[in-house]
């Protein structure tokens, strides 16, 4: 057996085919998926394979594009070099830094509506930052977590769902679940901020 096997063994970028700057998985599921649509449209009928795909987009496009945005802001910030910049203004303290996680998120979410890209976005921005300052990572997707729920109101993509399981008015649900979501998600930060402490 050779101490290097690595040799023997081609990378799996190279495999494929593809530069090294493109990631070998993707490219991977890409085939995948393309072979899946073909596959469906030589063995299902027009209308089933068509009813499957917009199904399909409608459960999962959304959480990909947002996925996509929120990555893409994080390499931007990563790339841009935010974290020293705000390295110089947080102490080693983990109360302001994740506070500043939950305010981000709870303004994207109130400027937006949407908790799923409220949530990403903020950890995206200030995940590769926040590890400087000595911040598990967990913490700021808690973080972030918590502040995309703040003021859920009638632009949230959550709000209207709650006010139908509920069966309440508008005004009511924005009493009802608009307050209590948001009491949830400040009284959140406080068993996150003790954890980070702690841990």
């Amino acid at each position: 057996m050779s101490d290097q096997p690595d040799q023997f063994v081609p990378q799996r970028a190279e495999c494929v085919g593809v530069d090294a700057g493109v990631d070998a998985l993707a490219v991977e599921q890409l085939i995948g998926l393309v072979g899946a649509l073909v596959v469906a449209r030589r063995t299902l009928p027009a209308e089933r394979s068509t009813a499957a795909f917009r199904r399909g987009f409608q459960e999962s496009g959304q959480i990909l594009i947002l996925t996509g945005v929120g990555g893409s802001l994080a390499q931007t910030v990563k790339d841009v070099g935010l974290g020293e910049l705000l390295k110089g203004y947080f102490s080693t303290s983990t109360v302001l830094p994740l506070l500043l996680v939950w305010l981000v998120a709870a303004v994207l979410h109130i400027a937006i509506g949407s908790v799923v890209l409220a949530s990403i976005t903020a950890a995206g921005v200030l995940g590769p930052v926040l590890p400087l300052l000595g911040i598990d990572p967990v913490f700021v997707a808690l973080a972030a977590g918590a502040g995309s729920l703040f003021a859920i109101h009638a632009t949230s993509n959550t709000f209207w769902p709650l006010q139908t399981l509920l069966p309440q008015t508008t005004r009511g649900a924005l009493k009802s679940v608009t307050f209590t979501v948001s009491c949830a998600s400040v009284i959140a930060m406080i068993p996150i901020q003790l954890m980070a402490l702690v841990f």
